[in-house]
């Protein structure tokens, strides 16, 4: 009886393996690489950009390989990145895409985060030294 007792209380309490730590599963993460094309990764402001939420950004320190943005509501976003040195000052999350002419410049992909989801491989993977058509980071 006593250890049912306990064992309700630990329930009721939010306890669990890890300690103690409770999951947001009302919302979501992304996480990937940062694969600037230098040895060394600059230090740089990351955001997911939502057309319906306010941008959740975060800093990365210079020579980060890895970054995560975390608490993200459901929804779309693009996930891009802003530097201030270097010849390439911008970043996303980008994808080839077929076009008539060549070269046909990589798109900005959108990702969809689901509440409990945590999306993982989501690399900044084109950095550029101007772009138009990425979303305007705060």
């Amino acid at each position: 009886m006593r250890i049912l007792l306990l064992l309700s209380l630990s329930v009721l309490a939010g306890c669990s393996g890890a300690g103690g730590a409770r999951v947001d599963r009302a919302s979501g993460s992304i996480s990937g690489r940062i694969a600037y094309p230098s040895e060394v990764t600059p230090a740089m402001r990351i955001c997911a950009v939502s057309a319906v939420a306010p941008a959740t950004c975060m800093s990365s320190a210079a020579g980060s390989s890895q970054y995560r943005l975390g608490h993200l509501p459901a929804g779309d976003y693009q996930v891009v990145a802003k530097l201030s040195e270097g010849d390439m000052r911008v970043g996303g999350h980008v994808q080839q895409v077929q076009c008539i002419r060549a070269p046909c410049p990589e798109q900005p992909r959108t990702v969809t985060v689901t509440a409990g989801a945590d999306l993982v491989g989501i690399d900044l993977n084109g950095f550029y030294a101007a772009r138009e058509d990425f979303p305007a980071i705060p």
